[in-house]
């Protein structure tokens, strides 16, 4: 083996230099316990790794896509041993969080295994431990923060529902000019799953920003969020600010629950489906993976108008009046544009037509009210798929905001 090329330990200090310390433990104690499994070291699993890609053989290629499988069932299983010490069952958050290590490795050395979608590798379920303040509790912890740095952490973290990771290592010179129009887009290529987030600042956020910038400009440390030395704020220190804020703000954390930078992603995406906003969308604002052609599919123009849809909900500050004749227009000529949208579609050809019954007759929706697609009219039928689309994006939002909830991503 080539031990300078293919060498967990590169991987483990890449890592640790690259991403946070939570995610740099988690990746080395997955990479140990399942090694403490396997039975062989970390290299000589790399090694067998190495020899199963240069195979031709598609089985062995993939050999450790069904290792992982199995290591991931042991951790399960309700008593195990680990050295001849037995073991209780881990969780299953917990399970799929001890097997990131590995995949990562074997991605790092452009050898990465492709997991089925309907591994239970993937599977999460829904954890009770992190607590997401409701938007009024966020504006009281908000309110009695008593320096800039603190204001600016809860107001660019609920405009831009970032991680932590991605947030804490902002550089001064990766904003857009805070001159433009609010709210400014902010594009960002994500550290953890390496897409583009195309968030937005409000102008609350680029009002802080600017008298921020004042304070910080002449530092000669590059991150926006500098620490004592060179590098950045480090990320248990902003978790920690949010933590004394709620507490002065007497807002009670339930036993067992905690809060983190994460509650602001939850929070973002909460509002998200609440409001109905388009899934994809949604991830878009907050940098998370979508389909390639969906990235062109979805307007800048789409991602703004829902992201002000969520900032109405999530305003730290008072919002500025505004004329009442003038949202009234707006959102009549929103209505305007939809009626005119359904009477097109109703006078399309009869071919379209017949796809448009395929669709319906292929729901979930319209199986349960058992309707009759002949005594549909259009605008019945677009129902049934819009409420089927409703219900798809109800169960993708459930899954999305349920992730990360047994790390400190």
């Amino acid at each position: 083996m080539s031990t300078t090329k293919y060498n967990v330990e590169y991987f483990l200090k890449y890592v640790k230099e690259t991403k946070s310390v939570n995610t740099y433990r988690e990746y080395e104690k997955g990479i140990v316990k399942f090694c403490e499994w396997y039975g062989k070291t970390p290299d000589e699993v790399l090694e067998e790794r190495r020899q199963d890609w240069k195979s031709d053989d598609l089985m062995q290629k993939n050999r450790f896509v069904r290792e992982l499988e199995k290591f991931h069932s042991w951790l399960l299983e309700p008593v195990h041993e680990i050295k001849g010490k037995p073991n209780t069952a881990y969780s299953i958050n917990s399970a799929r969080t001890y097997c990131l290590g590995i995949q990562q490795l074997f991605r790092y050395y452009q050898m990465p295994m492709m997991i089925p979608t309907s591994s239970d590798i993937s599977k999460t379920v829904v954890s009770t431990k992190d607590f997401v303040p409701t938007p009024e509790q966020y504006r009281k912890m908000f309110n009695l923060a008593a320096d800039l740095r603190s204001k600016l952490i809860i107001s660019m973290g609920k405009d831009l529902g970032w991680r932590i990771g991605d947030f804490a290592k902002l550089k001064k010179d990766q904003l857009p000019d805070l001159e433009q129009e609010p709210p400014i887009l902010f594009e960002l290529i994500t550290e953890k799953e390496d897409v583009i987030a195309k968030s937005f600042l409000s102008d609350e956020t680029v009002d802080l920003l600017k008298e921020y910038l004042l304070i910080v400009k002449d530092n000669a440390n590059p991150y926006l969020f500098p620490s004592n030395r060179e590098g950045y704020f480090d990320t248990e220190s902003i978790n920690r600010i949010l933590k004394d804020l709620a507490a002065k703000a007497d807002i009670r954390i339930p036993k067992r629950k905690r809060l983190r930078f994460h509650a602001f992603r939850k929070r973002f995406l909460s509002e998200c489906a609440n409001l109905h906003v388009d899934v994809n969308t949604a991830k878009i604002l907050v940098g998370k993976q979508v389909e390639k052609d969906m990235l062109t599919y979805l307007s800048e123009v789409e991602h703004r108008q829902a992201f002000v849809r969520v900032y109405e909900r999530l305003r730290l500050t008072e919002r500025p009046r505004r004329r009442t004749g003038q949202e009234m227009t707006e959102t009549e000529e929103r209505l305007k544009i939809l009626e005119t949208k359904v009477a097109i579609l109703s006078s399309l050809a009869p071919e379209l037509m017949k796809k448009v019954d395929k669709l319906v007759e292929g729901t979930e929706t319209y199986r349960l009210e058992r309707w009759d697609i002949k005594d549909m009219t259009v605008d019945e039928k677009l129902t049934v798929l819009a409420k089927e689309r409703m219900r798809k994006e109800r169960e993708e939002y459930a899954r999305i905001i349920a992730e990360n909830n047994n790390n400190n991503h």
